[in-house]
């Protein structure tokens, strides 16, 4: 189980990052995750923290995400539904990967696929962020917990 430490909560942004993480920006109950990955096996979703996608399988008869010791079990299931949002307890915090992904260059080059997109040219392009409705709920809860004034999103 992985175990949040200050230094990494006191590099600038990665609060923001950690919960970004955690959120799925599709509506999903603990039912519809259960049947998902019971269907398929392995589901990926994406993330508010974008290119990002957390990985769900079953094991042990519910669903975890992530893989080894950065995984965690759902094991509060639908806390709040709405419609619109659902809201899931996991038993750890999920770290999102490291930008580099954490590989040598000779092992990102061997891993990468024999297809790529065409490269971009001028300025680099950046994802674009999703805002909107999710994350002011997510500012809202994280308020009761931390300061808003820490999530430069929030402001």
């Amino acid at each position: 189980m992985a175990r949040l430490t200050t230094d990494q909560l006191s590099e600038p942004g990665s609060p923001e990052d950690i919960l970004y993480y955690h959120m799925i920006p599709e509506y999903q109950t603990e039912e519809s995750m259960y049947n998902a990955v019971r269907r398929f096996g392995k589901v990926r979703y994406d993330t508010l923290r974008l290119p990002h996608k957390v990985t769900a399988r079953e094991a042990d008869g519910s669903v975890k995400f992530g893989a080894g010791e950065g995984s965690a079990y759902l094991f509060d299931p639908d806390i709040y539904t709405d419609g619109r949002i659902s809201v899931q307890g996991i038993d750890a915090v999920l770290l999102p990967p490291a930008e580099d992904g954490g590989k040598s260059p000779a092992a990102a080059a061997a891993a990468a696929p024999a297809r790529r997109a065409p490269a971009v040219t001028g300025a680099t392009a950046k994802p674009k962020l999703r805002r909107g409705k999710l994350l002011e709920g997510a500012c809202q809860f994280m308020g009761v917990f931390v300061r808003r004034s820490r999530f430069a999103s929030c402001q």
